[in-house]
């Protein structure tokens, strides 16, 4: 099982969890324009990597996740990736990212720790 997720209070990531749900969970961060732009086109240099694709007529995602010589490659529905990032864009528009972040909190606590 693989779930998508997005956190408001990390505007500029999305997440790949897989085997969710079960002892054994890997978890893969990457930002969210990536996976828009790999939306149109082949996107992103190095561990991930996310492209378009049609198979049998319906519209596919890549998804690349590389660590180290392991390279897994994930398909999903355009459909659902689409939707996917249609909610993320209704809980923090394109744009507006930075005012989800609390930058003045680390900030605080480290002059608070002087």
């Amino acid at each position: 099982m693989t779930e998508l997720r997005y956190d408001s209070a990390d505007p500029y990531a999305v997440r790949v969890i897989f085997n969710a749900h079960t002892d054994m969970t890997i978890e893969w961060s990457f930002g969210r324009d990536l996976l828009s732009c790999g939306r149109r086109q082949l996107s992103g240099l190095g561990d991930v990597q996310v492209w378009p694709s049609e198979i049998l007529g319906s519209g596919m995602v890549f998804i690349s996740l590389r660590a180290g010589e392991d390279m897994d490659v994930v398909a999903a529905s355009a459909a659902v990736i689409d939707s996917f990032l249609e909610r993320t864009l209704e809980v923090v528009p394109l744009g507006e990212e930075e005012r989800f972040l609390d930058i003045e909190s680390p900030a605080g606590r480290l002059l608070d720790d002087i």
